[in-house]
C-alpha cells in the first residue's frame, strides 16, 4: 500500500503516501508540472506543488508524507 488519500482545494490538491520513496516519485511528477502551469501564469497562491513533509505520527493516517499536488 502507499497511497493513502487524495484531496483536491481550490489552487492545489494533496496526496498522502505511507513511505517516502512514493512521495519523492510523486514529488517530481508535481514539480515538473507545476513548472508548465507556472509558465502560463498560474497562481498556487501560498503552497508548492511537488514539495512534501513528513509526518510522523498524522492522527488518522499514522506516519505519512504530504506532497501538494497541481
Amino acid at each position: 500500500m502507499s497511497l493513502l488519500k487524495e484531496e483536491g482545494g481550490c489552487k492545489v490538491g494533496w496526496a498522502w503516501y505511507d513511505n517516502e520513496a512514493e512521495a519523492d516519485a510523486r514529488s517530481k511528477v508535481e514539480s515538473e508540472a507545476r513548472e508548465r502551469k507556472f509558465a502560463q501564469g498560474y497562481d498556487f497562491g501560498y503552497q508548492w506543488p511537488g514539495s512534501y513533509q513528513h509526518f510522523p505520527n498524522h492522527p488518522e493516517l499514522g506516519e505519512c508524507w504530504c506532497v501538494v499536488t497541481t
